[in-house]
């Protein structure tokens, strides 16, 4: 018992002496359950929809207040526009409305004469789990409005389209999401451990004493797993396409544009943490809670983003896959050409130069002190 003891005792030393492992280990648990706790959620609210109401009526008008009327939908009036329905076309593929609400300008006078209105729905069917709960919110909406006009005949003929993804394919949603998620995961592990390992095996001093600059040192050894990260992105982009059979609707030359500055913002994301670390192992801890978590949890990866809470929703901005998550699925599944994501590629091109600037400014002050 003496020795059994001397053992458990000498293990709760290791233990307390690596309190950076601690601390993930109880971090980790705590931070899951709290991101888990808001972000698992299938009730979709806010949902942007575009509405276009060619009939400006009195029937016309009761219809949209009860899609305003509820949590459900935000509605942005298309019909200022001047092509209304080409414009709403663009929103879809952009990623700015979910769905296209049409209401006929003959829509009034056809329920009053009994013969029946149509109405008109037009889906984003590349998230299939989102379409299917638009769907059943627009058969709810439809339903009440029914019950408002059951003295009259056959009032609603709806007619539904769903676009990108008629037969709603979960791969064609997840498939393009995974990628996002592997190359900010690949990407951000690869220059993780790049100065870690130097100061692991204490070569870092002899870098120090070059007469190479600081922001040198950084964009160097930053460049190299440029070349590798693309190339396994075109791996993972073939098998998607060969295997899985997702379309890729979109300019290969825009996606290669936009897939770049991507992974520039994973590689530099890497290199902040690898000059924060003291060694390899707390350097694939960091890469791995900053962006496997967060990424699969808040990106819109796997739930929408419109159905977190508002904090949760704060957090989202902050993470590279949001953004790419937008861009990959509007190139591939959409077709939407760079003019639609130009914000988005702004947003990564301006993450990459911080975050290598702070990298670098962290790494200039831990040269000096060795000095």
């Amino acid at each position: 018992m003496r020795r059994l003891k001397a053992i458990i005792i000498k293990e709760f030393f290791h233990i307390l002496r690596d309190p950076k492992s601690l601390t993930i280990v109880f971090l980790m648990p705590v931070i899951m359950v709290f991101i888990y706790g808001y972000a698992i959620s299938y009730d979709l609210k806010n949902i942007n929809a575009g509405i276009i109401d060619y009939s400006g009526s009195r029937y016309s008008r009761d219809l949209i207040k009860l899609f305003t009327n509820n949590s459900y939908f935000k509605l942005r009036n298309l019909q200022r526009t001047k092509n209304p329905i080409e414009k709403g076309e663009e929103f879809l593929r952009a990623g700015k409305i979910k769905e296209i609400i049409i209401i006929p300008a003959d829509f009034s006078r056809n329920i009053v004469s009994g013969k029946g209105s149509e109405v008109g729905f037009i889906i984003d069917g590349s998230d299939s789990n989102t379409a299917n709960i638009i769907y059943q919110y627009n058969n709810m909406i439809i339903k009440t409005y029914l019950t408002k006009v059951q003295k009259i005949k056959n009032p609603l003929k709806v007619k539904t389209k769903v676009y990108f993804n008629p037969e709603l394919k979960s791969s064609y949603f997840f498939v393009p999401g995974l990628i996002a998620i592997l190359l900010l995961m690949v990407s951000a592990l690869l220059t993780s451990i790049s100065i870690a390992r130097e100061k692991e095996t204490g070569s870092l001093d002899l870098i120090f004493i070059s007469p190479l600059k600081s922001s040198e040192i950084i964009i160097g050894k930053t460049i190299p797993y440029i070349f590798i990260a693309l190339f396994e992105g075109i791996i993972i982009l073939m098998f998607a396409y060969f295997w899985f059979k997702i379309p890729i609707r979109g300019n290969l030359l825009s996606l290669f544009f936009f897939s770049l500055l991507y992974i520039i913002a994973g590689l530099s994301l890497g290199i902040f943490i690898s000059t924060s670390a003291e060694d390899q192992r707390t350097a694939m801890l960091g890469s791995l809670m900053l962006t496997m978590l967060p990424s699969i949890m808040l990106s819109g990866f796997i739930f929408p983003i419109e159905s977190l809470s508002k904090v949760l929703r704060g957090f989202t901005y902050l993470i590279p896959a949001t953004y790419y998550l937008k861009i990959i699925r509007g190139m591939v599944l959409k077709g939407a050409g760079i003019k639609s994501f130009l914000f988005e590629g702004g947003v990564l091109a301006g993450m990459s130069f911080l975050l290598l600037l702070i990298s670098t400014i962290k790494f200039s002050k831990g040269r000096e002190k060795t000095k």
